[in-house]
C-alpha cells in the first residue's frame, strides 16, 4: 500500500469518526430532551392534581401563578416540546376556568332578576356590596386569571351594569321613602288641622277663620269632607266644615253646626235651600243642632266666624 492510499484511509476514518460522534451527540441530546419533557409533563400533572384536590383559594391562585411563570421560562428554551407546551396551555386554561367560574357564581348569586320588584333597600345594598368586593378581587387577580385584557373588560362591564341598576333602585327607594315621610308629616299636620280638637281656640283656612270661647279649648272639634251629591254637584262641589262643641257631661249644653263653601259657585239646585244662610259670595252657614255652634246674635258664649 502506497502513501496515498494510507492518507485516503486516514481521512475516511476521521470523517467516519466525526459522523459517528455527531449522530451520537444528537441522539444523546434528543434522549436528554425527552427525559426533560417527561419530567415537565409529570410536574405539570402533579400541579393540576394538587390544584383540583385543593380547597384553599389562595393556594390555587399561587399554583396558577407559578405555572404561568414556569411556562414563560420553558418557552425561552431553545428546544421546546410541543407536547409540553400544549400541556402548559391546557393546564392553565383549566385553572383559569375555575376562577372565572367562581366570578360567575358570585355574579349569579348576587343578581336580582326583577330589581323593580325589590323594595327592601338592605337586600339591594347587600348584593351591591358583594359585587363591589368582586370587582376589587378581579382587579387584583386579573393578570393571573384572565388571558386577555378584553376578557377582563367584559367581566367588569357585566358587573358595572348590575351595580348601576342597584344604585338607581336604591336612589329611587330613598326618594320614595323621603316622599312618604313628607306625605306622612303633611298628612299628620292636615289631620291635626281637620280634627281641630286641641287646646287652641282658633281655626283658619283660605275661606274663613273661626274663633271659639277660651273655655271651649280642648272640647271642640271639626271635620271636613266634600259634597257633590246633596247641596253640591260634580262641577260645583261643596266643601263642608262640620264644627262641634262637646263639653264633658254635655254641661253646658253642646252643639254642632256646619259651614258650606262653594269654590265654583252655588249650584242652582241649592239656591233656594232653607238649610243655607249666605255669609259671603261662596260661604254659607248651615243650621245648628242642639245649642248650635256659631253666634248669630252676638252671644259671647258661641264661636264667631270671619270670612275672607
Amino acid at each position: 500500500m502506497n502513501r496515498n492510499n494510507k492518507t485516503i484511509i486516514s481521512i475516511v476514518s476521521v470523517i467516519i469518526a466525526v459522523v459517528i460522534c455527531f449522530f451520537g451527540y444528537n441522539f444523546y441530546q434528543k434522549k436528554q430532551a425527552e427525559v426533560v419533557s417527561a419530567e415537565k409533563l409529570t410536574a405539570i400533572h402533579e400541579v393540576i392534581k394538587k390544584f383540583n384536590d385543593g380547597n384553599d383559594r389562595n393556594e390555587r391562585l399561587n399554583l396558577l401563578k407559578d405555572t404561568l411563570d414556569e411556562q414563560s421560562k420553558y418557552n425561552l428554551n431553545s428546544y421546546k416540546d410541543s407536547k409540553v407546551q400544549d400541556e402548559y396551555k391546557n393546564s392553565i386554561t383549566t385553572m383559569r376556568t375555575y376562577f372565572q367560574n367562581d366570578y360567575d357564581s358570585t355574579i349569579k348569586t348576587n343578581t336580582l332578576s326583577d330589581i323593580s320588584a325589590v323594595s327592601d333597600e338592605k337586600v339591594i345594598t347587600d348584593n351591591k356590596t358583594k359585587l363591589d368586593e368582586l370587582t376589587k378581587t378581579i382587579d387584583k387577580e386579573k393578570d393571573i386569571t384572565f388571558e386577555t385584557e378584553q376578557q377582563v373588560q367584559n367581566k367588569q362591564s357585566e358587573i358595572e351594569k348590575l351595580v348601576k341598576k342597584y344604585e338607581e333602585r336604591i336612589n329611587e327607594l330613598k326618594a320614595k321613602s323621603k316622599d312618604s315621610k313628607t306625605n306622612k308629616e303633611n298628612s299628620s299636620k292636615n289631620g291635626e288641622e281637620k280634627s281641630g280638637k286641641s287646646n287652641t281656640t282658633h281655626y283658619e283656612n283660605e275661606y274663613f277663620s273661626v274663633d271659639v270661647p277660651q273655655k271651649w279649648a280642648g272640647i271642640w272639634s271639626f271635620t271636613e269632607h266634600s259634597d257633590s251629591n246633596n247641596l253640591g254637584t260634580s262641577s260645583q262641589p261643596a266643601k263642608v266644615y262640620s264644627f262641634k262643641h262637646d263639653p264633658e257631661g254635655n254641661v253646658p249644653f253642646g252643639g254642632a253646626q256646619a259651614i258650606y263653601v262653594f269654590p265654583n259657585g252655588l249650584p242652582s239646585k241649592s239656591e233656594s235651600s232653607p238649610m243655607l244662610k249666605k255669609i259671603s259670595s261662596n260661604v254659607y252657614l248651615g243650621p245648628g243642632a242642639a245649642s248650635g255652634f256659631f253666634s248669630t246674635d252676638g252671644r259671647p258664649d258661641r264661636a264667631t266666624i270671619k270670612v275672607k
